[in-house]
């Protein structure tokens, strides 16, 4: 395996040093390969005595610590200790981590695989995951977390390393701007995890943060956005007087920043008036610099149990938009899947799947002759052999996590017998099908919604690919009704959900890809809107047949998040039927209980 150095920067970090450097001893990365460089950023507790006198440190191939006589910040500190190392690859570890068994060796599996062009790789942060939005077919990101990334000892030298200017916060993300902006890529390796102790509790706001993140936001936008972005940005800066935040001398603070943001904006506008040829462009959204998926503060835990999940794919003679698809299940973090495929129709997409996905487990059959979504639906579930099933139709895709995560909440809560998490909404604009050719709408529209029995009765709130379920209900209840022509997948949930819970996961998980531009010809709405009263209708009886204590705890529900009832049921709005379906309960119940 490649030599690997691992710089850490240490400020007053005794607690966290011998927790560190163990789970690298206890992991699988060949210790001897292993160079360590600490540079300390003039430590006032035992930091330096705990560094000096680890008894392991001849375990590792090298070990080094450098003290300086003042602090400097955590990007200049880094810059030091690439300088005193010398192999090809560097990690930046923050001193309150803790390495996971095969983190490294999956880092650098993912480095070696990689093209030349990628300069940067991210590990993946537990308990908390940096809900930054990542492509989940290619795995690139937009910038990566200084806490735990590795780089490319050339390139980072020829970008300029990290900007010294900046002493704390958002380093990380001009450190990855400027590498996009030489046109090198930065990889997402979320098999590679590293746990970072930056929280004590969820959703834990720092002074330092908070005043070094705002503040470094601006400075960012004169160093790389336009004079649009920075007035943006003082606008945003202005804001802060008037946040409600725990913080001593709050608007002193914010004022004196913004004073000195004058001189110091100057500074970094400089790199932009060096560097004019440069296309690049920055993406400030508000104070975050991507789209920020929902699960900010889901507490990730790997599965200790890893039942066998099928992915059930639906195809029909499209191996092109099919390759994105299994590119997203390729990536899954989870190990024991297996995938599903039947093509309706001739067998165009198996020639693809030979050829390429030979990794991964696949069964695939096509019907040669067309028989529908709904038979190939249930053709996909009678040859899976998971203990769990997830439908991903061929142009939706997952994001890595994606069955780790249900699939976990599913052994932890043996009563539910399905689990759904959040998903993203993407319009894209097909350009070419063969080779897939299309762009991505700006996006963040989040399906989100608690499960509810009575918003399900009513419309589907989740895509297909957001639900992992049990095949005991499949077993037990059956599957796709080959009377629907589309809302199958709808009828089938209502079908599960009115004899089993399903568990609900705030996290987004999946991508739900639509098209930009819809134009519904009038015959297909017709159908869809004839398969609504349908299904509807199917149900209808069926409603009374609900325990009372469930319809009064979702009523309950619904009636508390008025944004969401915006349906009509039959002339009367949809808070109105619940609202009277529950006064027509309390009627009948005080008459029995009479």
């Amino acid at each position: 395996m490649n030599n690997l150095d691992i710089v850490i920067v240490t400020y007053n970090s005794e607690k966290w040093i011998e927790r560190c450097l163990e789970s690298m001893i206890s992991g699988k990365y060949p210790l001897e390969n292993i160079h360590l460089t600490f540079v300390d950023n003039k430590s006032q507790d035992k930091t330096k005595e705990i560094i000096d006198q680890f008894a392991k440190s001849h375990y590792f191939g090298s070990y080094n610590a450098h003290y300086l006589d003042e602090n400097i910040g955590f990007g200049a500190a880094n810059n030091y200790g690439v300088s005193k190392s010398k192999q090809k690859y560097v990690l930046f570890l923050n001193v309150d981590t803790e390495v996971e068994e095969y983190s490294l060796v999956e880092l650098i599996k993912d480095a070696e695989n990689s093209s030349q062009d990628v300069a940067l790789w991210e590990c993946r942060q537990f308990p908390y995951e940096h809900p930054k939005t990542y492509n989940p077919v290619t795995m690139e990101i937009t910038w990566a977390s200084g806490a735990a990334c590795m780089v490319r000892r050339d390139l980072f030298n020829e970008v300029g390393m990290f900007d010294d200017k900046i002493f704390m916060y958002a380093e990380d993300v001009d450190l990855s701007w400027r590498f996009r902006a030489h046109g090198y890529k930065l990889r997402y390796v979320p098999k590679s995890i590293i746990h970072h102790y930056t929280y004590e509790s969820a959703g834990q706001v720092k002074p330092n943060q908070f005043y070094n993140s705002t503040y470094n936001n601006l400075m960012l936008r004169y160093k790389f956005g336009t004079l649009k972005d920075i007035v943006k940005g003082y606008l945003l800066y202005y804001s802060l007087f008037f946040n409600p935040v725990p913080f001593a001398k709050h608007r002193r603070t914010v004022l004196k920043k913004m004073l000195k943001s004058f001189s110091d904006g100057q500074r970094f506008r400089s790199w932009k008036r060096r560097h004019k040829n440069h296309s690049f462009k920055p993406s400030f959204l508000l104070w975050d610099y991507e789209i920020i998926r929902d699960g900010a503060f889901y507490i990730n835990t790997l599965p200790e149990q890893n039942p066998l999940v099928s992915i059930l794919i639906r195809t029909c003679g499209r191996p092109a938009m099919l390759r994105e698809a299994l590119m997203s299940v390729r990536n899954q973090t989870y190990k024991n899947i297996e995938v599903v495929i039947v093509e309706d129709g001739p067998a165009i997409s198996k020639e693809m799947i030979n050829a390429e996905f030979g990794d991964l487990t696949i069964n695939y059959f096509a019907t040669e002759e067309k028989v529908g979504r709904c038979v190939v639906g249930n053709l996909a579930m009678e040859r899976a052999s998971g203990q769990y099933f997830n439908f991903l139709d061929d142009d939706d895709v997952l994001f890595a996590d994606h069955v780790e995560v249900l699939s976990y909440q599913l052994t932890i809560n043996p009563d539910k017998k399905a689990a759904y998490a959040h998903a993203f909404e993407t319009p894209i604009k097909v350009s070419s099908k063969d080779p897939y050719v299309y762009e991505e709408i700006l996006h963040n529209v989040q399906h989100r919604q608690p499960f509810n029995r009575l918003v399900l009765l009513h419309h589907n709130y989740f895509p297909i690919q957001c639900v992992l379920f049990s095949r005991e209900m499949f077993d037990e209840l059956g599957g796709i009704d080959l009377e629907l022509e589309v809302l199958e997948d709808w009828d089938l949930w209502l079908k599960y959900a009115l004899k089993y819970d399903f568990q609900y996961v705030e996290k987004v998980t999946s991508v739900y890809r639509v098209p930009a531009e819809v134009s519904h010809h009038h015959s297909r709405q017709e159908m869809f809107d004839k398969y609504l009263k349908i299904v509807r209708d199917k149900y209808a009886q069926q409603q009374t047949a609900l325990p009372i204590g469930a319809w009064f705890e979702d009523a309950d529900h619904i009636l508390s998040r008025p944004q969401t009832i915006i349906y009509k049921i039959k002339g009367m709005t949809f808070k109105t039927f619940v609202f009277k379906t529950r006064n027509k309960l309390v009627y009948y119940a005080k008459k029995v209980l009479k």
